[in-house]
């Protein structure tokens, strides 16, 4: 399982290029010998970088992906999640040229979360031929509903840790102006920034790694819960 996950939401627009960092900080938990339960692992995740850009073109946006991809400690040992929603689709296709591997999510108002497949020579019109026939995820898409529910539950159960850093304060303003908004048409609930001044772009990050966590790299591993909620170190030079 790889150590590291690198979330971003592109800026379409007016709206900033943000990424988080998570961390998957496994920790050894001594059970309790009163209860006769056992030792067990928790998987915390410290967001160790978050970054925000305003007025980067696409070009510059995988440009910084793919420097921060290259730092040795991320090498080979981080999976790339992607905001593949509208515009980002061109984004996405410009970091595939620079030799990564995103994992697109698309965000849908369905019942559950689709994976699509192609070949892996449509995704990657470089390749030449190599691993011709082979079938790659194009994208995700998942319903917002489940992202929201992902992060509620991250949150809920202590498991996210935040280094210090210069954008903490602006995700905890987006996480507490985040709202869910219920049409009374559709009476689906549509979830956004409570005014349109107000931005979400770090909410979207953390939302989409909470999702990838439990749907992709915890699947099959027990809901772990702890009550410890602490802050880790931060090196920033490491990750620049």
């Amino acid at each position: 399982m790889r150590e590291y996950i690198l979330v971003a939401d592109f800026g379409k627009k007016r709206d900033p290029f943000a990424l988080m960092l998570f961390h998957d900080n496994a920790q050894l938990v001594d059970g309790n010998k009163i209860l006769e339960t056992p030792d067990r692992v928790i998987h915390y995740y410290d967001i160790k970088l978050i970054e925000k850009y305003q007025g980067l073109g696409y070009e510059e946006q995988a440009d910084r992906l793919a420097s921060i991809m290259q730092n040795p400690k991320l090498r080979m040992s981080t999976d790339l999640i992607v905001d593949g929603t509208g515009v980002g689709e061109a984004a996405v296709e410009l970091i595939r040229k620079r030799g990564l591997y995103p994992i697109p999510i698309i965000f849908s108002g369905g019942e559950t979360h689709k994976q699509h497949y192609a070949e892996f020579g449509k995704v990657f019109p470089g390749s030449n031929g190599v691993l011709s026939g082979a079938k790659v995820i194009e994208n995700i898409s998942v319903p917002k509903k489940d992202l929201v529910d992902a992060g509620k539950v991250m949150l809920e159960q202590g498991r996210l840790r935040v280094a210090p850093g210069r954008w903490n304060e602006d995700f905890q303003k987006q996480l507490l102006k985040f709202k869910g908004k219920i049409n009374e048409n559709t009476r689906r609930t549509k979830y956004e920034a409570e005014t349109e001044q107000d931005h979400d772009d770090l909410v979207v990050c953390f939302l989409m790694g909470s999702w990838y966590i439990f749907n992709r790299r915890e699947k099959g591993i027990p809901e772990q819960t702890s009550s410890q909620n602490a802050t880790v170190g931060w090196e920033p030079d490491d990750y620049c």
